[in-house]
């Protein structure tokens, strides 16, 4: 080959390789995504937005986020918020569910024009989502919210031959995750490891007190207030929403006559940071949480969305290249983050979030 024609080949080679960079930027600059979490202003949501900032940047594109006010964290707040964006058009929707069922026609239109739409933390119908990003499974949660409480409920001398009373402090009751989460408990209590731990009336000690705060707190109020020892009492209280387990915590910290912190045990899902203060006092019975990265969460939301939009992963494909997180195994529409996460005492101040 002569020598003019090898240059010619390495010059066209190169054009095309820097027209498909350019060609990529330039889709990147054009990707709008919108992130709406079941409600603003509170930890875990806020470290999720730290994550999907992360990949945005990451990948050159326009991130959008709000969502509902804590106290009005409804399908219809999310829905209003929803209605706007696709009438911007946007290319993808990342979407933490109050509601799985009431959600799925406005998802539905929005795929309906065209727009990619995810869910991340919470599902919804699954006919009207592209791609499920989901923190854990039902089974992983209900073990490390049990394996927390039961580490501590051993340790405060319960067993078989001294069961504990154990309560579900969950959110709204509709939240796809927080219900799958409790039935997963149901199972794992009827084994032999878990099988001292007791929901003695599920009508009086699995509670939803939804989003509001003020009705969170007054709540776990009541629950710290029937905590104690005997067999009318709770001795172990769980939060399954990043809002419950910190009030736990704080309702106990407060409380006018607290129980006896060696007979009773709280733990429960919320970011190390929100439970700290309480991990690491010793006259609080809070001392263990369960989580993952809620950073995390948001960043894999975000490239799957993404992803989506480019077409470089479908509803079919069955694993996703995640940047930094490496490679996800993706199964019926549904890709998972890992496993849970119990900090304690021991390790709370190594996480930042």
């Amino acid at each position: 080959m002569k020598k003019r024609t090898l240059k010619w080949l390495c010059a066209a080679v190169l054009g095309a390789t820097a027209l498909i960079g350019a060609a990529s930027a330039a889709m990147a600059d054009d990707v709008t995504i919108a992130m709406l979490p079941k409600f603003k202003g509170e930890n875990y949501f806020d470290a999720c937005k730290g994550g999907a900032q992360e990949a945005a940047e990451e990948l050159g594109i326009t991130l959008l986020y709000d969502g509902p006010s804590q106290d009005q964290a409804t399908n219809q707040k999310q829905v209003d918020i929803l209605e706007g964006w696709i009438a911007q058009g946007v290319d993808a929707i990342c979407v933490s569910p109050n509601d799985p069922t009431a959600i799925a026609p406005t998802l539905q239109k929005a795929q309906a024009m065209g727009i990619k739409v995810i869910t991340f933390d919470a599902d919804a119908q699954e006919d009207s989502r592209d791609l499920f990003i989901n923190q854990i499974t039902a089974d992983a949660a209900a073990a490390g919210l049990l394996n927390a409480a039961a580490q501590d409920l051993k340790a405060k001398g319960y067993s078989n031959d001294n069961p504990a009373n154990i309560a579900l402090v969950s959110s709204s009751g509709t939240d796809a995750n927080q219900m799958a989460w409790e039935k997963a408990i149901d199972v794992l209590l009827a084994t032999d490891e878990y099988s001292f731990m007791v929901i003695k009336n599920r009508d009086t000690d699995v509670i939803y007190p939804g989003t509001d705060e003020t009705k969170v707190n007054s709540e776990c109020a009541t629950m710290i207030g029937r905590m104690g020892e005997g067999e009318d009492k709770i001795q172990a209280a769980i939060g399954l929403s990043s809002m419950a387990t910190p009030a736990l915590g704080a309702q106990y910290e407060s409380a006018a006559e607290k129980p006896d912190v060696e007979k009773t045990a709280l733990t429960g899902l919320a970011t190390p940071n929100a439970l700290k203060t309480y991990i690491k006092d010793e006259t609080n019975p809070l001392n263990s949480g369960v989580l993952w990265s809620c950073a995390d969460l948001g960043y894999l939301a975000i490239q799957g969305a993404y992803q989506m939009v480019t077409g470089d992963i479908t509803s079919e494909s069955t694993s996703i290249e995640a940047g930094r997180l490496g490679e996800k195994v993706i199964e019926n529409k549904e890709c998972i983050l890992g496993d849970a996460l119990i900090f304690n005492a021991e390790n709370v101040d190594e996480f930042d979030y």
